[in-house]
C-alpha cells in the first residue's frame, strides 16, 4: 500500500508511529444550499447547491523506546497537526490515481483525549476539517484558450472553482461563462466538457486545479 499524508513537508508516519484508520479520505462533502419549499406547492424547486467542508478522521499509535521518547513523540503529532490552529497544505498519496492530491486542511478536535495503551504507548484520533471539501492538483492545468466560444476539457472527480484567467484585455471589460455549469456566481469548471463563452472581445487563457473526492 502506497498510502501517505503529510502535514506541510512532514509525514504523518514520523509522528504517528501506526496510522490505523484515515477515515472519509476519499469521499463527497455535504453539500449546501437547500432546495426551495414554496408554501402551496407540491414538492420542491430545485437551486443549485454547492459542496461544503468535509471532516477526516485519522486514527493511530504513538509509541516510543522509552517514556520520555513516546512523551516526545506525542508532543511532536499534537504540535504538527495543531499548528497554532492554523490552516496547513495536507497532501494525500494514493495507490490510484491521481496518486499526489493536496487539501487545504485545519485541525478541529480529538487530541485533547488519549486513550493509554502502556506507559509507552497511547491511542489517538483526530478531526481533519477540509476547509474546500474536496482534494486538488498542486499545480494549474491549461485548458485552452477561449475566443468567443470554447470547449474546454476538464478532468477531475468534482467541479473545481480554483480557475486561473489571463485575460488579454481585463476581467473589468471582459466575461467568461459556462453553459455547463451556470448556476453559481463563480466560474465553475465540471469534469468533462465545458462549453465557455467570451463577451468583451480578447481571448482569455483558461487554466485550472482538478478536484478529486
Amino acid at each position: 500500500m502506497a498510502e501517505n499524508y503529510k502535514i506541510g513537508a512532514t509525514d504523518l508516519a514520523t509522528v504517528l508511529t501506526h496510522i490505523m484508520q484515515v477515515d472519509g479520505d476519499i469521499a463527497v462533502p455535504p453539500m449546501l444550499q437547500e432546495d426551495y419549499l414554496i408554501p402551496g406547492r407540491t414538492g420542491a424547486v430545485s437551486t443549485t447547491p454547492w459542496a461544503g467542508p468535509r471532516v477526516i478522521t485519522v486514527g493511530g499509535i504513538v509509541t516510543g523506546s522509552t517514556r520520555a521518547t513516546y512523551q516526545s513523540n506525542l508532543r511532536a503529532l499534537m504540535k504538527l497537526v495543531y499548528n497554532n490552529g492554523q490552516t496547513f497544505t495536507l497532501t494525500r498519496t494514493l495507490d490510484s490515481s491521481p496518486t499526489t492530491s493536496v487539501a487545504t486542511a485545519r485541525y478541529i478536535r480529538g487530541l485533547e483525549d488519549v486513550q493509554q495503551v502502556s506507559n509507552r504507548a497511547g491511542r489517538v484520533a483526530f478531526d481533519l476539517r477540509l476547509m474546500d471539501g474536496f482534494f486538488y492538483d498542486s499545480g494549474y492545468t491549461v485548458g485552452g484558450t477561449v475566443t468567443g466560444t470554447a470547449t474546454i476539457n476538464v478532468s477531475g472527480d468534482a467541479p473545481t472553482q480554483d480557475v486561473s484567467v489571463v485575460w488579454s484585455i481585463g476581467a473589468g471589460t471582459q466575461r467568461l461563462s459556462n453553459s455547463a455549469f451556470p448556476g453559481l456566481g463563480r466560474l465553475t469548471l465540471v469534469p468533462g466538457n465545458n462549453t465557455l463563452t467570451l463577451t468583451g472581445g480578447g481571448t482569455a487563457t483558461v487554466s485550472y486545479k482538478a478536484a478529486w473526492l
